[in-house]
């Protein structure tokens, strides 16, 4: 448009130049006279039209380049901040410290991002109250709120603020896995049940956490049988199991064993022969390591047999295999304490046994994978951190 604009007006000028005849224009000053050809002056007028007209293009240029730039500008500051919603209330020092760098460059005042930061800065309950009031920001505030509640360990609570969440989002992970948690806590089997198939269905969890969260459920159902049937390596369904089926309690601790080799299976499968010769129980016991004999809790299970029977050379000798080939723990220790007590009547050497198993920091048995806490047992949620499923048997 400009360009026609430029060219009529120098066709018109020309025009009017040539009907009245001036074609040249005399400027006088300061004591000098020059004349100009007014044909001379359009085509510089012309030419410096044009330049700036190609001047600008680079400009142009620069200023898409700009353009898009800010829009990548934007786009990772609409990442920073969706990134924040999720992670609203995660206590990590290097988020916090993350975030306190990064305020001065997205803090603005007029949107809802500067109440995320100021949530994650200041974490309060005022804060997150302030951030349900906008619907961007309401998921954020929600789970800073529950998180806050669930420090103080008022599930009253934290069920009513799940509930609000559910109404509008009740496809968000963070929702569902908390809630299936709760219900947990408050040990609602059935309702438990419906949502971890809704985190199946939406695939938050693994085909072998699901299972072993079925069997979980059933289990504190008291379906006894189904638990076993639906996870045969839990040594804790085995021996539920085979308590209501003693005819079968043998096969019942044996499957189980070779699954998930547990002290607890041991003792209950060798409380099954207790009655029997000792020929006949030290027949069980080598049908039970026969997988793997020299494994550390087989070697183990063969020492307590003995102490049991009564062989104390056996049990010394199956000790001193052990102490050759694992590193001493709290029940090897322990077992050495018994044998050198009972068997050859050695109190002051047992009494430096019993010593060193004070000393011995000992991690096997059932203990957490998340927070690597020990438990007296197994159950659906850690009793120390409340994470679903961790609870798992440390051979």
């Amino acid at each position: 448009m400009l360009k026609l604009i430029i060219i009529f007006a120098s066709l018109f000028f020309v025009g009017y130049l040539i009907v009245n005849d001036y074609w040249t224009i005399t400027v006088t000053g300061f004591g000098y006279e020059v004349t100009v050809s007014t044909v001379l002056l359009l085509v510089v007028g012309v030419l410096l039209a044009y330049l700036v007209h190609v001047i600008k293009k680079p400009f142009r240029v620069l200023g898409r380049f700009r353009g898009r730039r800010t829009l990548s500008q934007q786009n990772k500051r609409e990442t920073y901040f969706f990134d924040i919603i999720k992670t609203v209330l995660e206590d990590s020092p290097a988020q916090r410290h993350l975030l306190f760098k990064q305020a001065g460059q997205f803090v603005d005042k007029k949107t809802y991002r500067y109440d995320l930061i100021e949530a994650l800065l200041k974490p309060n309950k005022a804060v997150f109250e302030k951030l349900t009031q906008q619907s961007e920001t309401r998921l954020a505030g929600l789970h800073g709120l529950y998180e806050e509640q669930s420090r103080k360990g008022n599930m009253k609570e934290m069920g009513h603020i799940l509930d609000k969440a559910l109404v509008h989002h009740a496809d968000v992970p963070w929702v569902i896995q908390a809630k299936f948690n709760l219900l947990l806590q408050e040990s609602d089997w059935e309702n438990a049940a419906h949502y971890l198939e809704i985190l199946k269905k939406n695939n938050l969890i693994s085909k072998e956490e699901y299972q072993k969260g079925y069997a979980g459920l059933l289990y504190k159902n008291n379906k006894i049988k189904a638990a076993y049937e639906a996870d045969k390596s839990n040594p804790t369904f085995a021996i539920a199991y085979a308590r209501e089926n003693p005819a079968k309690a043998a096969d019942i601790l044996y499957t189980s064993w070779q699954l998930t080799p547990c002290w607890e299976t041991y003792c209950h499968y060798m409380d099954v022969y207790k009655d029997e010769t000792p020929t006949k129980q030290m027949k069980a016991l080598k049908r039970l390591t026969a997988k793997n004999p020299t494994s550390r809790l087989s070697l183990l299970i063969a020492v307590d047999t003995s102490i049991r029977l009564e062989l104390w050379r056996d049990a010394k000798e199956t000790m001193e295999v052990y102490m050759q080939t694992y590193p001493l723990t709290k029940q090897a220790a322990d077992l050495m304490a018994t044998i050198v007590r009972k068997g050859w009547h050695h109190e002051e050497e047992a009494r430096e046994w019993e010593q060193k198993t004070v000393e011995t920091d000992d991690k096997h048995g059932w203990t957490c994978s998340h927070c690597h806490q020990e438990t007296y047992g197994w159950d659906m949620l850690c009793p120390h951190c409340n994470r679903f499923g961790t609870v798992i048997y440390n051979r």
